[in-house]
């Protein structure tokens, strides 16, 4: 019985190395390239950006790494996550959540999208965020800038300001992010009104439109409301 086993074992081993041989042979040979890549989830980005940064068009199947993969498509500023799926025997399909703008950020003279978290990014569709805007003096931020996420909602709450809630000459309002201490500034034609922080931003505006209507027709450069509590204005 002994003297059969060893065949029959011999033949299974001879098996295995050819099964092993064949499979090597498909990994790296060409009948399991990855040649087509589905994209889903995309607005912000093409699909072709996204094909293209997976890495994954003309891979080998069995070499490609879909965790690799999706780090690749999340080094994408706009790019909040990602699946990435391969499927036998030559596709692949990336599924991407994309960030969701709450508003512009202007800087360095380019006009970004900036989302909750505080992502700068930029998008294929010019009409993908909220008219809100700040401009950012401090710094010329790119793609995949980080800004505080305090900051970010505080902003974007002071450019929701209209006229109508100041006064009647606090035309034209934007937002703005000054270098140095006065930090968030609404600005308007007649006069800007400074909050410096993030910090207390409703308490801060609420002062603000205190000061404003119990003073209606005063020329005024501008309102210092970093402290609440003691306000400066100018001219005193």
């Amino acid at each position: 019985m002994a003297g059969l086993a060893d065949p029959v074992r011999a033949s299974a081993a001879a098996l295995a190395v050819v099964c092993a041989m064949a499979l090597v042979v498909l990994a790296v040979g060409a009948t399991f390239t990855v040649r087509s890549v589905a994209v889903e989830g995309t607005h912000h980005l093409t699909p072709e950006a996204v094909r293209s940064q997976s890495g994954l068009l003309g891979a080998r199947l069995f070499l490609a790494s879909a965790a690799r993969a999706r780090e690749r498509v999340l080094l994408m500023p706009a790019a909040r996550d990602a699946r990435v799926e391969l499927a036998l025997p030559d596709a692949a399909r990336v599924t991407v959540s994309e960030r969701t703008a709450v508003g512009r950020w202007v800087s360095g003279g380019a006009e970004w999208f900036v989302d909750a978290e505080g992502v700068v990014f930029g998008s294929v569709d010019p009409a993908a965020a909220p008219a809100l805007r700040v401009t950012d003096e401090r710094a010329d931020h790119r793609a995949g800038d980080r800004v505080d996420p305090a900051l970010v909602q505080a902003a974007m709450r002071l450019a929701q300001v209209q006229t109508a809630d100041l006064r009647p000459d606090a035309t034209s309002p934007r937002v703005v992010l000054a270098a140095g201490p006065d930090g968030l500034v609404l600005r308007t034609a007649a006069f800007e009104i400074r909050f410096g922080g993030p910090e207390r931003i409703e308490d801060k505006l609420a002062a603000a439109r205190r000061i404003l209507r119990e003073n209606p027709n005063r020329k005024l450069d501008y309102v210092d409301v970093r402290t609440p509590d003691s306000i400066v204005i100018s001219p005193s």
